[in-house]
């Protein structure tokens, strides 16, 4: 498997655990943009485009990591019976 392959499995391993469609949404626009290398070039983001973006990115993981651990937390309470 390529770097490039190894990305893009990530890339959809982590779309496909997200429930989140605000985020969803960001992903889709962000991707979108950069599917299509004629509509929008790289260094056409502003410093303020990026951050917002890296940003955003930043509270997806951090949600999705909360979800988680609540997942993990109660399927330990599950097995323990309560």
């Amino acid at each position: 498997m390529t770097n490039i392959e190894i990305i893009k499995q990530k890339i959809i391993n982590l779309v496909m655990a997200m429930d989140n469609e605000q985020a969803l949404e960001v992903l889709h626009d962000v991707i979108g943009k950069f599917s299509n290398p004629s509509s929008v070039a790289e260094d056409e983001l502003t410093d303020e485009e990026w951050d917002e973006i890296e940003n955003d990115m930043k509270e997806i993981e951090e949600e999705e990591s909360k979800r988680q651990e609540e997942v993990v937390e109660h399927l330990k309470q599950w097995k323990s019976g309560k």
